[in-house]
């Protein structure tokens, strides 16, 4: 059967709808008064739990912005991303300096909405951002599920405050339960299918002078640090979840799966031992059950780091970004335009990154996503 184009989720989506079996893509075209209801409920409630979120944040000036369902599943090549604000949206500049940029792109895949989705929450006090790419028929509903519910899990998590990191990684952990029990709902009561979908998670948070990490599959988090001679040092947070990682593809096979490449393809995938699903091209995420399995897993890779005076800005985006653009070029590229102008680079790093697909793919780009915190 035919590869999919680099990384880009599974076997069972995108390129070929015909190998997903029973998970087919939920189409948000009908507008029956059940639909329109239906969605003007949603609307309501993600409006309060914003709200809610926001209140549980130290400060007075406080912003959560976050992406909105797609209305229409056949959205144009480069559409922005539909984002709801709740807030004051200047508290994404503070008076020490501190501003972020964000933009989420639809790629060139005519055939799907756009499966990243971003979230970003703000005080005077604390940062907290994530990225999500989902994969698969169902990945959109699940990366903007995860966008809307991870944040309260982990502002929520009695641990938070005094313990980040084991906050982070139960969050993840609970969130894949939450998208497992939605997937195993009666087919009527069920938002999507999770056994064949899934998205990446990484988040990163900032406050009392420490940043925190968690990350799982290949939405990189990285880094920009002040060198000599007005040069930029880039380091990535943590890495990506590829299969064919020793440690990684040791776990995977002592749960009874199996990591190779489809011929033709230029990754590797996760698959049931001699079977030819699900062929997911990293080794954790939220979500894919068939994949979790064997051997995949929801839990976070989670790091901590004192906040320097030479760690500049903060850089977290999907692989629709990184797959022709390295670390240290999207730093250099971040870091001329300094934080005055942080929304300007983050649109050029993104532009940059869908050239280069177009260069190198031809006929497919990736949704794209990006979101820039300077410190």
């Amino acid at each position: 059967f035919l590869a999919p184009p680099r990384g880009m989720g599974n076997v069972c989506d995108k390129r070929n709808p015909s190998l997903n079996g029973n998970s087919r893509r939920r189409l948000t075209l009908s507008q029956s008064e059940n639909d329109v209801a239906d969605r003007r409920r949603a609307q309501e409630h993600d409006v309060s739990e914003k709200e809610e979120l926001l209140r549980l944040l130290p400060g007075s000036r406080r912003v959560s912005i976050g992406g909105r369902e797609c209305l229409d599943a056949f959205q144009a090549t480069w559409d922005d991303k539909r984002v709801s604000v709740h807030g004051d949206r200047d508290a994404l500049r503070t008076e020490d300096g501190s501003c972020i940029g964000f933009l989420c792109k639809k790629g060139k895949k005519p055939e799907s909405p756009n499966q990243d989705d971003f979230f970003i929450i703000r005080s005077e006090e604390l940062t907290l951002c994530g990225v999500m790419d989902g994969h698969g028929a169902c990945g959109h509903d699940i990366s903007l599920y995860v966008s809307e519910s991870l944040p309260g899990l982990i502002l929520r998590h009695a641990c938070f405050d005094v313990e980040p990191l084991k906050a982070l990684t139960e969050a993840f952990e609970h969130m894949h339960r939450h998208i497992k029990a939605i997937s195993e709902m009666p087919f009527q009561g069920r938002k999507f299918d999770a056994t064949l979908s899934g998205t990446t998670a990484t988040v990163v948070g900032m406050k009392r002078g420490f940043l925190y990490c968690a990350a799982a599959g290949d939405s990189r988090a990285v880094v920009g640090r002040a060198a000599e001679g007005g040069k930029w040092k880039a380091d990535d947070l943590v890495r990506d979840h590829k299969p064919d990682l020793a440690d990684e593809q040791q776990r995977i096979v002592k749960s009874g799966g199996e990591v190779r490449k489809i011929p033709g393809d230029l990754v590797h995938r996760i698959f049931v031992r001699e079977m030819h699903y699900p062929g997911l091209a990293m080794s954790r995420s939220l979500g894919d059950l068939e994949a979790h399995k064997v051997g995949c897993v929801a839990t976070p890779e989670v790091l901590s780091t004192k906040i320097t005076q030479d760690l500049k800005f903060v850089l977290v985006a999907s692989d629709g970004v990184w797959e022709f653009i390295t670390t240290q070029e999207a730093v250099d590229l971040v870091g001329k335009y300094g934080p005055s102008r942080v929304q300007a680079a983050t649109e050029e790093l993104c532009t940059e990154a869908y050239k280069r697909w177009l260069r190198e793919e031809g006929d497919v780009v990736d949704d794209i996503t990006a979101v820039v915190v300077w410190l």
